[in-house]
């Protein structure tokens, strides 16, 4: 059997590339204190309307 992640934890499963490449994103951001899963949770925020919530900001090109 699986072993199951903590409880409260979720596993986000994509490509490595994917995974990679959004990492990258996140550390040219403009939010010097962001990490991936900071960014994460403000995007699923924004998703589920939750009041309050912006969509993240993607760092410039």
């Amino acid at each position: 059997m699986a072993e199951k992640p903590p409880s409260g934890m979720r596993r986000f499963r994509t490509t490595d590339d994917l995974w990679e490449r959004f990492g990258d994103a996140v550390e040219r951001g403009p939010d010097p204190e962001a990490d991936m899963s900071k960014v994460l949770r403000a995007f699923v925020r924004w998703y589920v309307g939750e009041p309050g919530a912006k969509l993240p900001e993607r760092p410039g090109e």
